[in-house]
């Protein structure tokens, strides 16, 4: 198979250096176009790592990539901004594989709401497929537009997939969520966030975080979920990883609960249900494409541990699973 030429566009943020160290050893594709936005004009190993396979590109403006032969485009980019490029790909035959916000919504009257702006690409958003390969690995390898799922609801999703049948109708679904500081991006971790969490721990957006609505809508698409979602952020004083703790009632369920994790994700390369009684650390998962579960039953409570690495299995390795599908490809190439 000849190789695929791809772009990233925002290769110099934390997500899009971790796209470039996962696809340099990638021998299906052929990263042939970089670009961001502080750092136009600049060569990609000034403002990285130097790469083994990957070329020492210079990093161009997004508005110049009509000038590239590209097969598939990465935006590991700030909400509001692929929507202004992505009709452009899509029309000239290039799929986009959008780790930002824009198209994770098919509702664009959820998204401006959850955004507060105005949608610029609305046609493009019943044609995105939500990224995440547990659920959607056929619906990816035939897309053309991938919306990776956020990190968090990447982890909760995860964690509540395998009892959506049995969480009691009109209860609470209580997340309380976790999230090293790489999750805020690197011009909030370099400015002053770093130096804040030092020695420190708290919570952030108590009265609204716009993962809140994105796992609440996707629920909703697969089961006719419709329960509050009680949705909790904080900041550990750590670099990477994520750690979702969630809180179901459930009833009429008398299976063996670990053996329901299990048989849900027997065919899932990168979810580990853990022995029963085991607690998920974050130590196990990070720097890997795993999501660790553990889960325990008290009555009809169900308390569900998830962890992830919020940079690769909530976002870049999570991106390399659906480029995998997209291109006919195993969907664990290069992330075992």
């Amino acid at each position: 198979m000849d190789k695929k030429n791809v772009g990233i566009v925002g290769a110099t943020g934390y997500v899009g250096e971790e796209l470039l160290s996962i696809l340099d050893n990638h021998e299906k594709v052929n990263v042939s176009f970089v670009s961001s936005h502080n750092n136009q004009g600049k060569s990609l190993f000034e403002i990285t790592k130097k790469f083994s396979n990957i070329e020492n590109l210079v990093l161009d403006s997004v508005e110049n990539i009509k000038n590239y032969d590209l097969d598939l485009v990465f935006f590991a980019t700030k909400h509001n901004f692929s929507m202004n490029y992505v009709p452009f790909l899509i029309e000239k035959g290039i799929k986009v594989i959008d780790l930002s916000a824009d198209f994770r919504f098919n509702d664009e009257n959820i998204w401006e709401k959850t955004y507060g702006d105005k949608h610029f690409a609305p046609e493009l958003l019943e044609k995105s497929v939500y990224g995440l390969p547990e659920i959607n690995a056929e619906k990816i390898k035939k897309s053309d537009l991938v919306a990776v799922p956020g990190c968090y609801p990447t982890a909760s999703i995860l964690g509540i997939l395998p009892l959506l049948d049995y969480v009691k109708p009109n209860s609470k679904i209580i997340l309380d969520v976790k999230s090293g500081i790489s999750g805020a991006g690197r011009n909030s971790v370099e400015n002053s966030l770093e130096n804040d969490l030092k020695n420190n721990f708290k919570a952030y957006s108590p009265e609204f975080h716009r993962h809140q609505p994105e796992i609440k809508s996707f629920l909703a698409s697969i089961k006719g979920t419709n329960n509050k979602i009680v949705f909790t952020p904080h900041l550990l004083p750590l670099f990477r990883g994520e750690y979702i703790t969630a809180y179901l009632e459930v009833e009429n369920f008398n299976e063996d609960l670990n053996n329901c994790y299990e048989n849900y994700y027997n065919k899932s390369k990168f979810v580990r249900i853990l022995k029963k009684g085991t607690i998920p650390e974050l130590s196990k998962v990070q720097n890997t494409n795993f999501c660790d579960i553990g889960v325990f039953k008290n009555e009809n409570t169900v308390v569900v541990h998830s962890a992830i690495d919020n940079l690769i299995k909530g976002a870049a390795g999570q991106a390399i699973q659906c480029l995998n599908l997209m291109i006919g490809e195993k969907e664990e190439y290069i992330l075992e």
